[in-house]
């Protein structure tokens, strides 16, 4: 970078090009060829069948394939944020999905990867929802061939590896990082300015995300990736801005787990199997370690100037390791990454460190805020929790689809929870399929149903300016009217027959909703209004759709 041989220098070199322009970042131009997500890996998770909000654009935009986005490009355009037509259709390259079943997700992947089952594997398994920690131990070896996660991953690094030893090497990479949550940056700034506008000076880690040097040693992924790294004795751990040095636990791991003999991680634990991955965690976490957990109200304890130590001395001399919870589930530690207490004597409940030991809330005041006294708030009129009534929003341009008022009806569109699943997947399975309707179902109220002259089980079309979904209707006085509810993680591989407006299979619960940004989500580098990894955040809202919903009569299959 222009003879720059320090990070500092190569941090200021990049803040000046910003300044000048001729550095932009991604966000700015976000349809720009270098800025497209060129590589996509699906893990334990369903993309395209539960998640994305927006499903049709998903598949037309991202994946550029078939879609049944209906609605026309609008004439609006962004003023900061650099447009291109046409918008562009298949920016990924490729489409990993790691997966146990024949999800959608893994219906539209160029790679299916077939995956372990959850009681053919190690691993962990813990929630804020109750206070224990469970294990997963395998039954059976995994069929066929199929593999942990950990062994796919494993095995994709270590290809990796070698590749990058010819082609990418050690290279240094510039990492823009947020104005986090529990960090100093979350109160970096005492007042509102946008350097965009020269209201202010561009400064990283105050009025722009903070820049960082790091370090891409690709040739050692694997290496990397199968060991404990040495920052977690040095730099420390820890999480929600309460962070511990782990010498100690490394030292017992080393012990524990033995140590590489060679490479780049020569003396580090070792930890090749899913066990050990499993056994580090435990090692590392306050939450299973009794000394763990005084060390981090140690911390604390430096911060606060409060005696904390005790709300874990009891349980100092606990170690819980992965053979203890193979025997019986056991009860995590207090630890001052959550906001409870947990104990012999009583349950799990929030804020109760925040309120009976005084330890300050994440807030800006320290205390449990109600008011936001930030100009955008005070902008939209919500420096108060108030009522805003729903959005009026229409079903949207649904382009050249022929509308019929006396046989249609327009309904404000929910996706609750799923319902026959287990939790959001295997509801496609048979014993599922059975509990209900065996297919895709959409709720509607029996006044609303009378009105089109629909009859419980009958075929709906659904649709409006984002896509079209078929689902059989049920007809329910329980669904208030105005209201249809289909429960999400349907997958559009079960009984889905085609929908005559697209000339396509009918969708899924996303395929007639899409994300909208409500601005004072936008706001960051407040207090506790800092983004922060699934923890705080901008939220993709889609309560406020509505839809067109009219009987389909006979449906095709479009099987020949």
């Amino acid at each position: 970078a222009a003879g720059a041989t320090t990070d500092e220098q190569i941090a200021d070199f990049a803040v000046k090009k910003i300044k000048s322009g001729n550095l932009r970042f991604a966000i700015e131009d976000p349809d720009h060829p270098d800025n497209f997500p060129r590589m996509l890996f699906l893990w334990r998770a369903n993309l395209l069948g539960a998640s994305s909000k927006g499903h049709e654009y998903f598949l037309k935009h991202l994946l550029g394939t078939d879609h049944a986005v209906l609605n026309s490009e609008s004439d609006l355009r962004p003023e900061k944020i650099k447009w291109r037509d046409p918008a562009p259709e298949g920016k990924l390259d490729l489409m990993v999905t790691l997966e146990l079943r024949m999800s959608t997700s893994a219906m539209y992947a160029d790679i299916a990867l077939p995956a372990a089952g959850w009681y053919e594997m190690h691993d962990l398994s813990t929630t804020d929802m109750h206070p224990f920690i469970h294990p997963f131990n395998p039954a059976i070896d995994p069929p066929w061939e199929s593999r942990t996660n950990w062994e796919q991953f494993k095995t994709i690094a270590e290809k990796f590896s070698e590749l990058a030893s010819d082609h990418l090497g050690t290279v240094k990479d510039l990492v823009a990082t947020p104005l986090m949550h529990d960090t100093p940056g979350e109160i970096a700034q005492d007042r509102f300015q946008d350097w965009h506008r020269g209201e202010c000076d561009l400064v990283p880690g105050k009025t722009m995300p903070d820049l960082t040097v790091v370090t891409r040693d690709y040739p050692n992924t694997f290496k990397k990736m199968t060991s404990l790294g040495p920052l977690a004795a040095s730099a420390g751990v820890g999480a929600k801005g309460v962070m511990w040095h782990a010498h100690e636990e490394t030292e017992a791991l080393k012990t524990a787990l033995g140590k590489v003999t060679e490479g780049i991680a020569q003396g580090q634990p070792i930890m090749k199997t899913e066990k050990q991955a499993s056994e580090t965690i435990l090692m590392l976490a306050p939450e299973t370690n009794g000394a763990t957990a005084v060390k981090s109200w140690e911390t604390l304890e430096k911060r606060t100037g409060m005696s904390l130590r005790h709300l874990s001395r009891g349980r100092q001399d606990e170690r819980i390791c992965f053979d203890d919870i193979t025997v019986q589930p056991r009860k995590i530690i207090t630890s001052p990454i959550w906001s409870g207490i947990e104990s012999e004597d009583r349950r799990y409940s929030p804020f109760v460190i925040n309120i009976e030991e005084k330890v300050p809330f994440r807030t800006l005041t320290g205390r449990a805020q109600f008011y936001q006294d930030h100009p955008w708030m005070r902008d939209f009129g919500e420096q108060l929790p108030i009522y805003r009534p729903p959005l009026t929003i229409t079903p949207g341009d649904t382009g050249s689809v022929t509308r019929d008022p006396d046989r249609e009806i327009v309904l404000n569109y929910l996706t609750p929870h799923s319902k026959w699943s287990i939790h959001s997947t295997y509801a496609e399975t048979l014993t599922m399929l059975t509990l209900f309707r065996g297919g895709e179902s959409i709720w509607i109220s029996d006044a609303d149903a009378k009105k089109i002259k629909v009859k419980d089980n009958d075929w709906l079309e659904c649709f409006n300016a984002n896509g079209v979904v078929m689902a059989k209707a049920v007809v329910s006085p329980r669904i208030p009217p105005g209201k249809a509810f289909m429960y999400h993680a349907q997958e559009r591989l079960i009984n889905t027959p085609g929908a005559a407006i697209s000339g396509k299979r009918g969708g899924t619960h996303n395929s007639v909703t899409r994300i909208m940004v409500k601005p004072t989500h936008m706001i960051g580098g407040y207090a506790h209004l800092s983004y922060g990894f699934n923890y705080y955040g901008p939220v993709g809202s889609q309560r406020d759709e509505t839809i067109v919903v009219r009987k389909a009569g006979k449906v095709e299959w479009y099987e020949d």
